[in-house]
């Protein structure tokens, strides 16, 4: 079901490699950190307005850590009930992993939000909670759903459904001055860096797991 390119590894070092750099870089609040965030901010101060700020206000309410855990847990449910319990384990494990991870990583950067939020929040900001569960959470799915989906054109607006909802995600944190765009971009980098170190993980041990799986279901018939 999962198929492995063989790149996995690779491309995990690539992503958590530049995410490293990234957050060093937020510790130490160098100044070119400081200069891309403030462009950021003031690229979307452009789009002002109450009515866009109830937009993403709402995007940001339906892209809360919550709200992903719900629909992760949902999801790997639906692996489960369709005999993939494998698939429906890795998926919540490692956005849960994933999750404590990216915690954890707040609390060691300590970094503090922006001021003057038009939107109340609190804890640390590197990186964004609400960006990085989005990005696992649209990659998990898109990665082991779409085998389920024969039609190409449905697959295809899927993916590009996906991508445009992270986006819409990443652009409401900044606009609503929750977090940088440092924030933002350092939550993807770590959320694809978790998936693709999780696949090659997952790949590797899978044989070993089916293997084992089907002995306990002979032994218990």
């Amino acid at each position: 079901m999962l198929k492995r390119k063989g790149n996995e590894h690779g491309l995990a070092w690539l992503f958590l490699g530049v995410f490293a750099i990234l957050a060093i870089l937020v510790k130490m609040n160098a100044s070119s950190i400081q200069s891309i965030d403030d462009q950021g901010f003031q690229w979307l101060a452009n789009l002002d307005g109450a009515g866009v700020t109830a937009f993403f206000s709402g995007i940001a309410t339906l892209a809360s850590p919550a709200v992903t855990v719900l629909l992760m847990v949902v999801f790997s449910g639906f692996l489960y009930l369709k005999h993939y319990r494998l698939l429906g384990l890795f998926a919540i494990t490692t956005f849960i992993g994933g999750d404590a991870l990216a915690l954890g990583i707040k609390y060691l950067v300590a970094r503090l939000r922006p001021s003057n939020q038009l939107v109340a929040d609190t804890g640390y900001s590197f990186p964004s909670g609400h960006v990085f569960g989005t990005v696992l959470l649209v990659t998990i799915v898109l990665s082991l759903g779409l085998q389920f989906i024969a039609s190409r054109p449905l697959r295809a607006g899927l993916i590009v459904l996906g991508i445009v909802w992270i986006l819409l995600v990443m652009i409401s944190r900044v606009y609503l001055r929750d977090h940088y765009t440092s924030d933002v971009a350092g939550s993807w980098l770590l959320a694809e860096g978790c998936w693709y170190q999780a696949k090659a993980w997952f790949c590797r041990w899978e044989p070993q797991l089916l293997t084992k799986l089907n002995q306990r279901r002979t032994t218990n018939r």
